[in-house]
């Protein structure tokens, strides 16, 4: 979700220009986004301007701008406000990561003042409302921070979920959150209830590299009003289970999930004969690859659907003159690439920092030999449960990759496709999930018994 095809591309000339000694690359780039109000299409941004509405330059960087608009679209949840979200863009310099961080940062704490006045005055439904903004304003913060030197980092984690929690409370959610025991420590989670619903089949959930289940309210909110309850979870090299346990990713996928649906079968209320596992984002290759070894699962769906994130992430990589030759000939002239390329490109260095970090990985290089491991080809035929791929025509994050997981599926599956009449086309159906909601539960709706 945050158009990593992008970012990458941009990288590709703007990075490797800056490793090789061109810096006109910058310059043109510089030149393009003071001149348009979309981002263009090509690496650089020079191509023509493509007029839709997921490309609108608020910021006038693009993986900020495509950040920008998936908070935009969470304001039909509660979660976010429009005009407190493009405050926010208008104080962020762009490609500063600090800059982004502190400012929603000083949202999310406006917002949360504005919630303490409430409760003590006594007007706990305004306050629930304030309070829940606060905490997606501060999750909202850490999806483009990675610097784990800064305390704040634990900080905002912390506040992001208590104030998610508190607010779920004053709204009278049946939900409590839940230490999942993992390796030798937890994974953070939560579960929702269903209204009325005592014993009733439940979706598993989970996201994938940088949103959080919390910011999946489309989803969770949506079960709930349907009668579904919720278990949600960070995984290991997500959310509080990084931030907080220090967990990362790791390859083999079915260990936390096996560990999630141990917890699940000790849950009275939820009826373990038809669970249902979501991912999205990276989690739509997790969530399959988990499906391919457990078999507690009644259905599974993928938003989008990923065979290989190994090969998604080495075609962006491929657009990148040179890179991967520089990583076969050694991890010093790679890393020594990256660091060049950070210089005309501050995303580089937040990308590798993130992604290092959440992979548990110490440089650029490594990071190229651990996505390496996450392929599940070999696996995909061995997924029994009934499944769904949710594919938005401007995918960007692993294009191709859901046409390639339904090719490769021999259970009963079913693809569901957002074009661009739909204004759901982009990766995880962005800027409007409403559509997506309603699409979902009724496939869910028509197979789960309930």
């Amino acid at each position: 979700m945050i158009a990593r095809r992008r970012f990458l591309a941009h990288t590709a000339v703007a990075g490797s220009a800056a490793a090789l000694g061109y810096a006109s690359g910058r310059r043109g780039l510089d030149e393009e986004v003071a001149s348009a109000r979309f981002h263009g299409d090509d690496a650089l941004g020079q191509g023509q301007a493509a007029g839709v509405w997921h490309r609108y330059k608020f910021i006038g960087q693009p993986v900020m701008d495509a950040q920008v608009v998936f908070w935009l679209g969470l304001s039909s949840m509660g979660l976010t406000d429009v005009g407190e979200v493009l405050d926010t863009a208008t104080r962020i310099r762009p490609g500063d990561e600090r800059s982004w961080f502190e400012q929603w940062l000083a949202t999310a704490k406006r917002v949360r003042a504005y919630g303490e006045e409430a409760e003590a005055r006594g007007h706990t439904r305004s306050a629930a409302s304030h309070f829940l903004r606060a905490g997606a304003y501060y999750r909202a913060g850490l999806m483009r921070y990675a610097d784990r030197a800064d305390p704040r980092l634990v900080e905002a984690t912390i506040a992001g979920l208590d104030l998610h929690g508190r607010a779920l409370r004053m709204r009278g959610y049946d939900s409590r959150q839940v230490d999942i025991r993992y390796e030798s420590g937890v994974l953070y989670g939560r579960v929702y209830y269903a209204p009325g619903a005592a014993r009733a089949p439940a979706i598993v959930l989970q996201q994938g590299l940088h949103a959080w289940p919390e910011d999946t309210m489309w989803v969770i909110d949506g079960a709930l009003q349907r009668g579904y309850h919720v278990l949600s979870f960070h995984g290991p090299g997500q959310g509080a289970s990084l931030r907080l346990h220090g967990h990362p990713f790791r390859p083999d996928w079915e260990v936390p999930v096996g560990r999630v649906l141990d917890f699940a079968e000790r849950d009275e209320r939820l009826d373990t004969g038809n669970i249902v596992l979501m991912g999205l984002s990276f989690g739509g290759y997790l969530a399959p690859r988990a499906a391919s070894r457990e078999r507690r699962l009644r259905a599974l769906v993928a938003n989008p659907g990923v065979l290989s994130w190994r090969d998604a992430m080495m075609r962006h990589f491929a657009a990148i003159p040179g890179l991967l030759e520089l990583h076969r000939r050694g991890p010093a002239a790679f890393d020594r690439a990256i660091d060049a390329a950070s210089l005309a490109l501050p995303d580089a260095r937040w990308y590798f920092d993130d992604v290092t970090w959440k992979h548990g990985v110490s440089a650029p290089h490594q990071v190229i030999d651990e996505l390496g491991k996450y392929d599940n080809s070999d696996g995909v035929a061995d997924i029994r449960c009934e499944t769904l791929i949710m594919e938005g025509c401007a995918e960007d994050a692993s294009p191709g990759e859901s046409e390639r997981l339904y090719a490769a599926l021999t259970c009963p599956k079913h693809m569901m496709v957002f074009d661009a009449s739909t204004a759901s086309q982009v990766h995880c159906q962005g800027g409007n999930q409403l559509l997506a909601q309603a699409r979902l539960f009724d496939w869910l709706d028509e197979r789960v018994t309930r």
